[in-house]
This record gives structure tokens, C-alpha cells and sequence, in this order.
């Protein structure tokens, strides 16, 4: 069984995502990472391949702009407190607005790799 309190989260800065608070790290448990992004802000375009994102949003919103290279659709999305989206691997996407005081929990499955941040030359 695994507990995280408060006082064990790792606090990292993210070049594109900012202020990151680690509360399952592979450290931890090697399926799955999850963080919460306190008062998330615009985000640099990027995708990943080796990892899906769940964006979930406990409070606020959170404006999302995605582009998917299989299909070549690109898309906007609004999500709001208790909504949630699945990035697939290889989708591009980006936070272009957020809404003042908001929380977003990002879990990743399989768990976070580092280096799989790859800048989006599409959005």
C-alpha cells in the first residue's frame, strides 16, 4: 500500500508546464505518475510517446488546443472543475488559458519519462 501526504510531495519546475507537485513518482509505483499543476498556466506545445496523459481538473478550467497527426484534425477543448480528458501518445496539445487559482491533476500511464517532451512544431 501507498500513502502520500501533503509533506511528501516533490515540488519540480517544469520548463513547459511550471510549477509541478510530484505525488506518485516511478520511485514510487512504476504504472503511473500523477502530479497536480496548483494554479496551471499556459503551457508550451509538446506531445509524448512514450505515455498517455489524463488531464483532470479539480478546480477552475482550463482551456486545451490538440492536434492529432493520424487524422490531421485539430481541435479546442474546455474543461471545468471534476472534467477530465485522455491524451492519447503521439497527440499534440497545449494549455493556452486557464482560469485564476485552478488545479489540474496530470497522471500519466504508463508513468512519466523523462526526455519524452517533445516540442510540437504543429500548434
Amino acid at each position: 500500500m501507498i500513502v502520500k501526504k501533503v509533506k511528501d510531495h516533490h515540488i519540480i519546475t517544469s520548463n513547459s508546464c511550471g510549477s509541478i507537485h510530484e505525488i506518485l513518482t516511478d520511485e514510487d509505483y512504476d504504472s503511473l505518475s500523477v502530479a497536480v499543476l496548483p494554479d496551471s498556466q499556459p503551457t508550451k506545445a509538446h506531445y509524448h510517446e512514450k505515455f498517455e496523459e489524463i488531464y483532470f481538473v479539480l478546480d477552475g478550467s482550463v482551456k486545451l488546443k490538440f492536434h492529432n497527426p493520424e487524422n490531421g484534425r485539430t481541435w479546442n477543448e474546455e474543461l471545468s472543475a471534476d472534467e477530465l480528458c485522455v491524451i492519447p501518445k503521439c497527440v499534440h496539445h497545449v494549455i493556452e488559458e486557464s482560469s485564476p487559482g485552478n488545479r489540474l491533476c496530470v497522471m500519466c500511464v504508463p508513468r512519466f519519462v523523462d526526455g519524452d517532451l517533445i516540442p510540437s512544431d504543429i500548434l
